[in-house]
């Protein structure tokens, strides 16, 4: 809008011009002289400007406008953020006693045989919500914390992932070697490892076949591309899978906390990338990252 009525202020101004020129020539000059007050090609050429002046004054303001609501729509998105940090952060700290005096209890109920199953349930969902609340305060972190930034190489940090994994009969690594190798990343080694280790241990636990790890160079950005031949992702579930504690509606049977696809994403958007979540449901998923080779050292 503002570029639109600064450039049709502009052209105002240059038909003005161009309509005077035409007129002086058109007209006899004893007519355009008799007076200048009167003259209709100054007149039309004042009043072009003043239009001009009107419409490039209104984009500006317009322009003004915009800057201050996206300034506004900043601050208070960077509000609800911080705020919904505090507010992890508040709850980690409210469940973390309540959640020792339990799994404290627990142990001293354990000699008690006729109620083991029982405690084992309890002690199940506890170690649940314990997960969860370290998932929660991981994912705060996440945000908050300055990237340390180094030089990776993807193809040892993948090797690091599998051996974590310990999955070697089912994990299978393809990193391009030829026509070049892929160049070293600048990166936070342990954000990206908590990244890509999340993203092939949810293939892993959604599949029951091979998964492939693929990483391939493109130009001025590292891809790595995770797939599996697993249960996908329902159409209805993939926009959210990303989302806190969102989980898909046929992944209810697979332990899980719902923030593993968050904190990949966290992480991506750290490094200035990008993730992508393709699906077919009983097919397999594809996610892939793309991350740029180089940081700005103010992340």
């Amino acid at each position: 809008m503002a570029r639109a009525l600064t450039l049709l202020g502009l052209a105002t101004l240059v038909l003005g011009i161009l309509a005077a020129v035409a007129m002086r020539l058109a007209l006899p000059t004893t007519i355009l002289a008799f007076s200048a007050m009167y003259d209709p090609a100054s007149l039309l050429v004042i009043a072009a400007a003043l239009i001009a002046a009107v419409l490039v004054g209104a984009g500006a303001f317009v322009r003004w406008q915009q800057a201050q609501t996206q300034r506004s729509l900043a601050a208070q998105a960077a509000a609800l953020d911080a705020e919904r940090r505090r507010f992890i952060q508040r709850l980690d700290h409210e469940l973390k006693n309540p959640l020792t005096a339990i799994q404290v209890q627990l142990d001293n109920l354990q000699a008690d045989t006729q109620a083991g199953p029982a405690i084992r349930d309890v002690r199940t969902q506890a170690d649940r919500l314990s997960t969860l609340t370290r998932g929660l305060r991981r994912l705060a972190d996440l945000e908050s914390r300055p990237l340390e930034l180094e030089r990776v190489e993807i193809g040892e940090l993948l090797d690091e992932m599998a051996e974590l994994l310990q999955a070697p009969q089912r994990l299978m690594l393809d990193v391009q070697r030829v026509p070049w190798p892929i160049p070293p990343i600048q990166a936070d080694r342990e954000l990206l490892l908590m990244a890509l280790r999340n993203l092939a241990d949810n293939a892993l636990k959604y599949s029951t076949g091979p998964v492939q790890v693929r990483a391939r160079d493109l130009t001025g950005a590292l891809l790595v591309e995770v797939i599996d031949t697993g249960r996908g992702i329902l159409a209805a579930d993939l926009p959210h899978v990303a989302e806190e504690l969102y989980r898909g509606q046929n992944a209810h049977d697979v332990s899980g906390s719902g923030l593993g696809l968050a904190m990949v994403q966290r992480i991506v958007a750290r490094h200035g990338g990008k993730l992508e979540i393709r699906s077919r449901p009983g097919q397999g998923t594809i996610a892939t990252l793309q991350l740029p080779y180089e940081q700005p050292k103010t992340r």
